[in-house]
């Protein structure tokens, strides 16, 4: 009866203090101890029958001990179930029971909760504060960017300019935008400071002020824009970004237009310019490298635009400055005052007058490529190919030169020399025809490699003598200038200026003619009256094959001419240079292609460097190729026993190598 007694209180205790959930099995997962467990496996559905069972038993619990039969009066519950708990939202969830285990179990002074949230869900916070009311997104809104054409309207149009000096003022900061209005307060210029966002940036210089002004027409046109001088950025290259970022932005109006639509060009212009700045950057210190070079060379360029605009202002000053046509118009201002008559002839004659002008505006123009090619291009050029001139070497001109011409007729060959500007007259020796030569000489750089023009008549030119001709070098660091000879092609002459002893230096691979068509005026009385029967290309061009294709009356099967030290002169063989020339010969170091002409070093049995033809070899030899030393099995006849000797020797990769 006891036993039963100390059953129910036992199960009664249980119901008034209830064990704690297994955390594994109120989760939902699997517990290891299944029945073993001493938690409690309840799920969560089993959550309001637990609480019934509770109200249920604590409804059935007497209220004082003596009610419980077998039990003393003074027994009291242990002190543990005795202690009443404190309420849970008083106190803070253990963060370790939630996420899985607490070392400290029942001693930890945290709240365990019966129910446990998922382990990544955040631990409860005491105070529940009320949950916010969440207000309806607001919509932002959205500035006007770009309109349709068949949309713009005069109140849209400045909507859209009122916009972008907006955006730019907001965009900028008051130390980066200075604002300048003009004397008469009509147009604003904003001025702005743009820094290279690039993190890589490569130069020392990040940024650049630009100057913009919108004119009362914008977007219906590009905004204004100015790089201003005033700045750390050297002008060559302030200008080179202002016309680039002119063509970008007539370019983006174009495209806007054949689109139909008008957009801000601002901001896009800003993103462009960011990405672009390093381009612009590096091809404006190009063009600021090329213009430092030139001034060092003594030399200014001039665009064609500035000289054309330099010879219009020139005629116009002129124009004005003529005091018969002041007088003109003065009489025919008052004649235009008698009658209506006269009105009319003096209209005619004011229409004459544009006339006249027009002609003058022709006159300035032709004056423009008079200008601009002070020595016209006509004759035949002279041009160092491979020209190379060291750092302190500025100009090279050349006083005398030696040419080999070639006679029209008789196809003989001589040597002339000839000065600057100077005629000179003679005769063939051979067919007595007459022949005319002279030279115009020109200005050698590190930007132009033409040494002159020949004006020839019955001769065409067949050879340079380089080693014979007088040059003049013009030294860079004193400016002063220096007498050069015996130059040769491929060697490097090297000197000492006579004022300063800089090092000068000046090397020449080969020499190039060619022959330049005159300019024809068809509208003159005498067009076509010129005749092209009597010009000859010249003698020897690059890319064309020689005379016989360099072949002579000793070697029939050489295609080439050797260039001999001893006198700079080329012959096809050594045999040609000793009766042509009373001198002892010198080995030869160079040598002309007979299939392109094309000069290079001497070297015997290999193909050229530009064509790849061999000049040695026989045209129908089957053995002994050029002089290799071997014989030529595609071409043996089969019956030969030599055309399968050795073919199944073995032969190591580094002699097949070097027979390559």
């Amino acid at each position: 009866m006891e036993n039963g007694v100390g059953d129910e209180t036992g199960e009664l205790e249980r119901v008034l203090h209830p064990q704690q959930r297994c955390r594994f099995f109120s989760q939902g997962r699997h517990c290891n101890f299944g029945k073993k467990c001493r938690f409690l496996h309840m799920r969560e559905d089993a959550k309001e029958q637990e609480k019934r069972t509770v109200t249920h038993s604590q409804s059935h619990v007497p209220t004082s001990t003596s009610d419980i039969p077998g039990e003393d009066v003074g027994h009291r519950p242990s002190p543990r179930t005795s202690r009443v708990a404190p309420a849970a939202g008083r106190r803070r969830p253990c963060r370790y029971f939630i996420s899985g285990h607490c070392t400290m179990e029942d001693r930890c002074r945290f709240w365990h909760p019966l129910e446990f949230p998922p382990v990544d869900q955040q631990p409860v916070p005491v105070h529940h504060p009320k949950p916010a009311q969440r207000m309806p997104p607001v919509r932002r809104p959205s500035t006007l960017q770009e309109v349709k054409l068949c949309d713009l309207t005069e109140d849209v149009a400045k909507q859209l300019r009122d916009t972008e000096i907006k955006q730019m003022k907001k965009r900028f900061p008051k130390d980066q935008l200075i604002i300048q209005e003009r004397s008469d307060g009509m147009v604003i210029y904003y001025r702005a400071t743009v820094e290279a966002t690039d993190p890589d940036w490569p130069f020392d210089l990040k940024e650049v002020d630009i100057m913009v002004s919108f004119p009362d027409s914008y977007p219906q046109e590009i905004f204004t824009l100015d790089i201003p001088l005033d700045q750390e950025l050297p002008p060559v290259m302030a200008r080179h970004i202002q016309q680039a970022s002119l063509e970008w932005l007539q370019a983006k109006h174009a495209t806007n237009q054949l689109l139909g639509k008008i957009e801000l060009l601002f901001r896009p212009f800003l993103r462009w310019l960011d990405r672009s700045l390093e381009r612009l950057f590096t091809e404006g210190a190009r063009q600021l490298k090329k213009n430092v070079d030139l001034e060092k060379a003594g030399l200014q360029f001039i665009t064609y635009q500035e000289l054309q605009a330099t010879v219009c202002e020139k005629s116009a000053t002129d124009h004005s400055n003529d005091p018969a046509d002041a007088d003109e118009d003065v009489s025919d201002s008052g004649e235009l005052e008698e009658t209506d008559v006269k009105r009319t002839v003096e209209g005619g004659k004011l229409m004459q007058r544009e006339g006249t002008e027009v002609g003058e505006d022709e006159e300035a123009s032709h004056l423009v490529e008079n200008i601009k090619i002070s020595d016209p291009r006509r004759g035949t050029e002279v041009k160092l190919q491979g020209l190379r001139m060291g750092e302190n070497t500025a100009t090279v001109v050349a006083q005398q030169i030696t040419v080999c011409l070639q006679c029209n007729r008789c196809k003989v060959t001589a040597d002339l020399s000839l000065s600057g500007r100077t005629t000179c007259t003679a005769q063939c020796e051979k067919c007595s025809a007459s022949i005319t030569a002279a030279f115009r000489p020109c200005m050698l750089h590190h930007y132009s490699d033409v040494l002159g023009y020949l004006d020839l008549h019955n001769v065409v030119p067949a050879d340079l003598v380089l080693q014979e001709c007088e040059l003049i070098v013009g030294c860079l660091s004193c400016s002063e200038e220096c007498p050069v000879q015996n130059l040769s092609y491929g060697q490097t002459k090297e000197l000492n200026c006579e004022h300063c002893h800089s090092k000068l230096t000046i090397l020449a691979e080969s020499t190039r003619f060619q022959y330049i068509q005159p300019r024809v005026n068809q509208s003159g009385p005498s067009a076509g009256a010129f005749s092209y029967k009597m010009i000859r290309d010249p003698a020897v061009q690059k890319g064309k094959p020689l005379p016989e294709k360099g072949g002579c009356k000793h070697y029939k099967q050489s295609h080439r001419w050797l260039r001999f030290p001893c006198c700079g002169r080329a012959y096809p063989c050594d045999v040609c240079h000793d009766e042509d020339q009373d001198h002892p010969m010198e080995l030869a170091n160079r040598m002309i292609c007979g299939y392109c002409a094309k000069e290079q070093p001497y070297s015997n049995g290999k193909p050229c460097v530009s064509c790849g033809s061999l000049m040695t070899r026989g045209a129908r030899s089957a053995h002994w190729e050029g002089g290799l030393g071997c014989r030529n099995k595609v071409k043996m006849s089969r019956n030969d026993r030599h055309k399968y000797a050795n073919t199944n020797k073995t032969v190591s990769r580094k002699s097949v190598a070097e027979k390559k």
